[in-house]
């Protein structure tokens, strides 16, 4: 699951563990620079090792490394995408200290696309076989929806057009602009000429993103200071007699300004309960605190509780907010200070018109 952050250390901890990676790296990085430049199998060896040493800090970093153009080294931090450790990547890179040869570098780079190849699957990814075009939806004209054509794509192997694709995106674009700016993104052919579509050079993506980024931002700069803020209460129980409990904020299901808050932020929670998966009186009440906890430590201004699920040993915690660094940052240290039996999971995503909270909102109420 993404966004995943369930150990539970003090920040001093968490610095120690930072110290004692660089430490580390420190101690061995020459083994790298040494290296044969075409030893690829001793390469990866090291970085599998960098990897474990960076696990006391947090156990689903990846880094990549090698000679950059100006002579150096670049030891590359990564979170493969996963916006709710953007925070994490930052904070170990933030930490490093001068190390002759080498460049630390937070986040997969934008490469750009004109001179790039990748080559996965026996497909080739390059500005020649490549180009794009946005599907715009009435209902969601926000959202930034783009098809990533191949001038070779069959639908049988669409899986292989995914993931190489996904790979030619992040090499163009980088790690942090290909989870941010895109809401949905598929592969597909260049449409048939008789198709009203207009195809975009892959080279203009960037130029693309950043114009509906900037009028995405615009258009929500001003919100009203009043907050939807009304909640009603469901119970249910599921075929096998285990209990529900729901809590949504109705007065967002309206709302028309619900993209100024455009991050969705869940936090599951999970607890042993009784045989039916519902927590214990106790339990409930802890939970219920944790919740309360998260929400007062996220800006007043810049946070929405959209509602809550308890359900089958979990409760689910659904947030939105108007901008991602600042609430990773600040759930990262909670979730790793915060002294408790539960496992607290969390990721963040776009979600620009709450279509998670979709389901809960058409719930019937007494209104």
């Amino acid at each position: 699951m993404a966004g995943i952050s369930k150990y539970f250390r003090k920040e001093g901890a968490m610095q120690a563990a930072a110290a004692a990676f660089w430490q580390w790296f420190v101690e061995n990085e020459h083994r790298f620079r040494e290296l044969e430049k075409n030893d690829s199998d001793q390469a990866l060896s090291f970085l599998e090792e960098l990897i474990q040493q960076m696990q006391p800090f947090n156990p689903y970093l990846k880094a990549l490394a090698g000679p950059d153009s100006s002579g150096n080294y670049e030891l590359i931090i990564t979170s493969d995408g996963d916006i709710a450790l953007f925070s994490k990547v930052e904070e170990l890179i933030k930490s490093a200290p001068p190390v002759p040869h080498w460049v630390f570098t937070a986040h997969k780079p934008a490469l750009g696309f004109e001179g790039i190849s990748i080559d996965l699957y026996g497909l080739q990814f390059t500005t020649t076989t490549t180009s794009f075009y946005p599907i715009v939806q009435e209902n969601y004209p926000d959202e930034v929806n783009i098809v990533l054509t191949h001038t070779e794509y069959t639908k049988d192997l669409d899986d292989h057009f995914q993931a190489g694709g996904m790979i030619y995106l992040e090499n163009g674009l980088g790690e942090v602009n290909t989870a941010t700016k895109i809401d949905n993104y598929e592969t597909g052919p260049l449409p048939a000429g008789d198709r009203d579509i207009e195809i975009i050079p892959i080279s203009k993506l960037n130029e693309y993103l950043n114009w509906r980024e900037k009028e995405f931002v615009e258009k929500y700069e001003s919100v009203p200071a009043e907050r939807p803020d009304t909640f009603h209460l469901f119970e249910a129980e599921d075929k096998e007699g285990r209990k529900m409990l729901l809590a949504v904020n109705m007065d967002c299901r309206y709302w028309d300004m619900k993209p100024a808050y455009s991050w969705l932020l869940q936090v599951n929670i999970n607890y042993t309960g009784d045989e039916n998966g519902f927590p214990f009186e106790e339990q409930l009440i802890e939970l219920q605190t944790l919740e309360e906890e998260m929400f007062n430590l996220l800006p007043g201004d810049r946070a929405i509780l959209a509602g809550n699920k308890t359900y089958d040993n979990c409760k689910n915690i659904y947030f939105y907010v108007s901008e991602y660094k600042t609430t990773a940052a600040l759930l990262n240290q909670y979730v790793e200070s915060r002294e408790t039996p539960y496992e607290i999971l969390f990721f963040i995503r776009r979600d620009k018109y709450w279509r998670t909270m979709e389901q809960y909102f058409n719930l019937p109420t007494e209104d």
